[in-house]
């Protein structure tokens, strides 16, 4: 996409780390880890007592402070929302209050903001509710010898589920609550790609705003990896074996790395042309300069087949279209390496994911200091390309290039900075890909 008229006019984030932008950007300078025993968490989630087996499942990165309560409006609206919808919406109310656009809202026929001109289009993925809701209706499926006669479920669902629990789990639901609040007619949408949803939902409002078809748009992602049932399908990442000390078992990029950990989080930014913020008064935090999406098939995408094992090189990735990618956005963005301040790189900790980064971001960013949000706040589901994106653009604005967290016993495999350090570049390049073979560069500009 050639050069863009997007700017970024507000920023929210909910992560394992810090909730609001300041806190989260704080604790990433501070090299702070959300990395510990799942048997910590305090939601609702799967809970286990004694010595989980195996250990590697019950490590994550989860949110311990998040009071949906002081954000969800109206507060009836939490029982159709899952905690993946919760966290959307906090923070897009904290991209509003970022964004001074709380005057305009909700959006009125006759305001400067009027209701078609808003959109909201979001990152998705599928929720996952806990099975304990649906234990009363499978318990009348159990015989006496112990089989399972699915024909009584559709009676007993029907009286003991409630009738709007569908829609606590619908993936369009994050845009659908924020847009219903917001009052926005515009464009809504929910992009449910993986790791890359959030990245594409920007894409796709940016190119909303470009032609014409809404002034603002609220977009981000949402998402977790470490749900109750989500926990159980581990056949598109390999598992992380435990590590000591666990603040550390998140390795980004870490030759002696074996998975991934999981986390939680959502994050939102405020979207719109540079001449609507002119107009309403408010100052850009970053320019949105250029943007491009490639796919490639990854090896596993072609057999097809899942697989998580180690050894498959190139069955999670795709290094041709994660290069493509980043070769289209900085031609479009008339930079090159040298431009480039920071690379927010989307190293996961799986070593056939990252080899296929690092082969791609060697051939064109080389050298080019790069910051793993994934090594505090685990692998957040589709929420974890959006909060990449948003550290990007609080490092551009503060000029700061943040430190990976990482084990000083071990080096990393890309150049990590260890303390923060003033940024060189007016740009910074945010990649992410998933393990189908979808990969997106964004470029960030200084306002």
């Amino acid at each position: 996409m050639p050069r863009s008229n997007v700017v970024i006019t507000g920023l929210g984030v909910v992560s394992a780390i810090g909730i609001g932008c300041e806190d989260f950007f704080q604790a990433l300078l501070d090299k702070k880890s959300a990395v510990t025993s799942l048997l910590n968490r305090v939601d609702d989630r799967c809970h286990v007592d004694g010595n989980p087996e195996p250990a590697g499942l019950w490590v994550g990165a989860p949110i311990l402070d998040f009071e949906p309560k002081q954000y969800v409006k109206p507060r009836k609206a939490m029982k159709v929302m899952c905690r993946e919808i919760q966290t959307a919406f906090a923070s897009s109310l904290m991209a509003i209050e970022s964004g001074d656009l709380g005057e305009h809202l909700p959006a009125v026929a006759d305001g400067l903001l009027r209701p078609h001109d808003f959109g909201t289009i979001f990152g998705s993925e599928i929720f996952y509710g806990s099975p304990l809701e649906l234990s009363d209706s499978i318990r009348p499926c159990i015989q006496e010898d112990g089989r399972i006669d699915s024909s009584n479920f559709g009676n007993a669902a029907m009286k003991e589920i409630m009738p709007l629990w569908l829609l606590k789990y619908l993936p369009n639901m994050p845009a659908c609550h924020v847009g219903i609040y917001l009052n926005s007619h515009g464009p809504n949408n929910s992009i449910v790609l993986g790791d890359v949803s959030g990245p594409s939902a920007l894409i796709e409002a940016a190119a909303c705003v470009d032609r014409g078809v809404a002034k603002v748009v609220m977009t981000g992602g949402t998402g977790t990896r470490i749900g109750t049932t989500r926990l159980n399908f581990r056949a598109d990442y390999p598992m992380a074996e435990t590590f000591e000390p666990v603040e550390h078992a998140s390795r980004p990029h870490d030759p002696t790395s074996t998975g991934v950990v999981g986390g939680e989080g959502a994050a939102s930014m405020l979207v719109e042309s540079e001449e609507f913020a002119k107009i309403r008064g408010v100052k850009p935090i970053a320019r949105l300069v250029s943007y491009a999406s490639r796919f490639v098939a990854a090896e596993g995408m072609k057999q097809p087949r899942r697989c998580k094992e180690t050894s498959d090189l190139g069955m999670r990735s795709s290094s041709a279209a994660i290069q493509l990618a980043i070769e289209t956005a900085l031609k479009d963005a008339k930079i090159t390496s040298k431009d480039l301040g920071l690379v927010v790189c989307h190293g996961t900790g799986d070593p056939v994911a990252d080899l296929a980064e690092r082969t791609a971001t060697q051939l064109t960013v080389p050298g080019v200091p790069m910051v793993a949000t994934i090594a505090s706040i685990g692998h957040a589901g589709s929420s974890c390309g959006a909060i990449d994106i948003l550290t990007g653009i609080i490092a551009l604005q503060k000029q700061v290039v943040p430190p990976t967290l990482y084990d000083a016993r071990i080096q990393p495999a890309v150049p990590y900075v260890s303390e923060p350090v003033e940024m060189e570049g007016d740009y910074v390049l945010c990649v992410c890909h998933n393990t189908e073979g979808n990969a997106t560069a964004i470029v960030l500009g200084r306002c």
